[in-house]
């Protein structure tokens, strides 16, 4: 049966989740908001209200820092365009409601977008100045523009009506924007587990890695900023309708620091966990307005501030995962007791001679390892039994050049890593890439991936030049690599680490993402990652965390996860690294049956005798020069490589050469 067929027998495609936990929550939500109007004290309903308002851009920030990693001070910047936005559009020009409101959601993502555009290339903290910078500057044009109303804002539009029913009540009110903050979390909850989602967590974990494997970064990361200001806009047009005036103070930096709050209380990362923390903000916002003036008498306006630096550096120390890390701990917790009780023998079965213990695991020791009754013969028999390959790339005929490199120069100041290296990568061949420490290997890998730019020279793959540009260019066109030092992507399981393989080969973006329409494509894809899994003897981990691997179990799950892309050409990066005996003989077999199915191979290697034995071709660097290239035997011959190795010079070697050929 074919992937595709099983996964169509598997999975389901629409726009409701297929978790039945997170369908569970999402009804007990709608619940909880049918009921809240009949329960609620008049106080309540207005916090309850103004925490729906809110969890809108809370859920877009959460979005943008938990699942894109991206820190952001200017939220409340694209809440208050979309507020502005929907109020002039009302009173201004009468447009009708919904009209406006979707002008008010569109100008907020326009807005991100411009601004996003060079902004996403900062990282860290500079990306947060850059956001709080925009903050002010939206909070001064809207302050001294005459057409936002300056300081008096923009008042004097109408109360919105739902089927001619005016929506003049908290409770109606309440009613009135609850559905699209449910509808705005399954869209949400259902990108976090996408094809699109996935690659941001992986973003996260290792930008470099994530690139390597085809993510545009870049281009995702605007995407994101641009869908979270579209919440914080459309939160912006419904705090609009509930104030009834927009003025700049919806612009101000408090602002921010709430939907920050709101989204660090919930758990980054989280986006249930974003409504909770609005609702635990806006109840704190209301404590606080009685609690800072009696602590500090006549502390009116921004000092309330005080009280949510207070909240938020508390939060940080006691609970950095926010309320989703302790959900998520006393869920393990609970799981972990049933399991154990579930484990447990009952007395009945301690009396007819049980041992009590729980019941040892069907593999031994590591997992994956022989069964524990095997014999010797029959564990070496496993160990040694060809692997199943996926499928090979080959678009270009055995022996033609998929790979040359020219006149490849990389300099630090003063100092030349890898000086003027040409190569030749034949197609269908194993390329051993040796020397030293230090002799410039890994820096070369780096500039054949696009992971540093040279500071001369080419490299074209496939007939076309790729140096220079970003990792993901060489990675869509078929060239995908390891690292020497592992690049896992601790935020998800093993099968996770291997899907994230197949993203070049994946369609799905974050729209069809969002309305969950990419079922099929992505169980699919789910099924290859096991099955390769499976061939390398790491399926009976495939559910485990990737960080809570031994070492060398990783290295076998990243060269899985290189192999799950399907490329054209493969660099190996010191992949028998920490490996067992059993498991270098694996990979081993994997890469010579992987070679005579066409696939292309270039392999760092520090174990020289490993590299001979495979390798079709060797290439040697010493202090970023190639000394030698050629077929094993001659390279293994060659006095300059005898040199590099043994610290001799020339003439020693040479002799040394003679001695043994005469020996021979």
């Amino acid at each position: 049966m074919s992937y595709l067929n099983k996964a169509a027998m598997r999975s389901k495609t629409g726009f409701w989740p297929n978790n039945r936990g997170t369908i569970l929550g999402i009804a007990a939500f709608a619940v909880v908001i049918a009921i809240v109007p009949f329960t609620a004290s008049s106080s309540m309903m207005n916090i309850a209200v103004f925490s729906m308002i809110f969890a809108l851009p809370a859920i877009g920030l959460s979005l943008l820092m938990g699942l894109a990693g991206q820190v952001s001070l200017g939220q409340a910047a694209f809440f208050a365009i979309g507020a502005y936005t929907h109020a002039i559009l009302l009173q201004k020009f009468e447009m009708p409601g919904p009209v406006a409101a979707v002008g008010g959601v569109v100008a907020a993502m326009l807005a991100a977008l411009l601004v996003g555009l060079p902004m996403l290339r900062l990282r860290g903290h500079y990306l947060a100045l850059a956001t709080l910078g925009l903050g002010f500057i939206v909070m001064i044009a809207v302050r001294e523009w005459e057409f936002t109303g300056r300081t008096t804002g923009i008042y004097g539009y109408g109360r919105p009506e739902v089927f001619g029913i005016p929506i003049d009540n908290n409770g109606l009110f309440f009613w009135f924007v609850a559905p699209f903050v449910l509808i705005g979390l399954v869209l949400a909850l259902n990108l976090t587990r996408s094809r699109a989602g996935r690659a941001l967590s992986a973003v996260n974990d290792s930008e470099l890695a994530a690139e390597s494997l085809g993510v545009n970064t870049y281009a995702l990361r605007v995407k994101v900023f641009t869908l979270s200001a579209g919440f914080a806009g459309l939160g912006g047009v419904f705090y609009a309708y509930q104030v009834q005036i927009v003025s700049p103070q919806v612009a101000e930096f408090h602002v921010s620091v709430e939907l920050l709050l709101m989204v660090v209380i919930g758990g980054l990362g989280s986006v249930w966990g974003a409504v909770a923390g609005a609702f635990i903000v806006e109840l704190l916002s209301e404590g606080l307005r009685d609690l800072i003036p009696a602590i500090i008498p006549g502390a009116t306006g921004e000092v309330q501030l005080i009280g949510y630096g207070l909240v938020l550096i508390l939060v940080i120390i006691l609970l950095p995962g926010g309320l989703y890390q302790v959900v998520k701990t006393a869920w393990a917790a609970i799981t972990r007791r049933r399991a154990d009780a579930a484990a447990k023998p009952s007395p009945a079965e301690t009396a007819d001679g049980g041992s009590g213990d729980v019941p040892t695991r069907a593999f031994g020791g590591l997992p994956g390892e022989p069964p524990a009754g095997a014999s010797l013969d029959e564990a070496t028999d496993a160990a040694a039994s060809a692997p199943r390959i996926p499928t090979v790339s080959t678009p270009v005929a055995a022996g033609e050049p998929i790979l040359v490199v020219s006149g490849l120069t990389k300099r630090y100041g003063g100092v030349v890593a890898v000086d003027g290296v040409n190569l030749t990568v034949p197609a269908g061949q194993i390329m051993g890439l040796i020397g030293p420490n230090g002799a410039g290997k890994t820096t070369c890998f780096n500039m054949i991936t696009g992971a540093i730019a040279p500071t001369s020279g080419t490299v074209r793959f496939l007939g076309e030049e790729i140096q220079g540009r970003k990792p993901h260019v060489g990675a869509e066109a078929g060239l995908t690599r390891t690292f020497q030092n592992l690049q896992v992507f601790s935020s998800t399981d093993v099968v996770g680490n291997v899907y994230m393989g197949r993203y070049r080969k994946g369609r799905a973006g974050i729209l069809r993402g969002m309305f969950g329409l990419q079922g099929r494509e992505q169980y699919a894809h789910e099924e290859i990652a096991r099955d390769i899994l499976d061939s390398m003897r790491l399926g009976d981990v495939a559910g485990l965390a990737a960080g809570d691997l031994p070492f060398g179990r990783q290295r076998m799950m990243e060269v899985c996860r290189a192999l799950a892309a399907e490329p054209a050409l493969l660099l190996l990066d010191e992949p028998m690294a920490g490996l067992s005996g059993s498991e270098r003989e694996l990979l081993a077999q994997l890469l010579r049956a992987l070679r005579d199915a066409g696939l292309t191979i270039v392999l760092v290697e520090h174990d020289v005798a490993q590299v001979m034995a495979l390798a079709d071709s060797v290439a040697v660097l010493d202090d970023g020069v190639l000394i030698a290239h050629g077929d094993p035997e001659s390279v293994r011959n060659d006095p300059a490589v005898i040199v590099a190795y043994l610290g001799t010079d020339a003439e020693e070697a040479e002799a040394e050469l003679k001695e043994l050929e005469e020996h021979a």
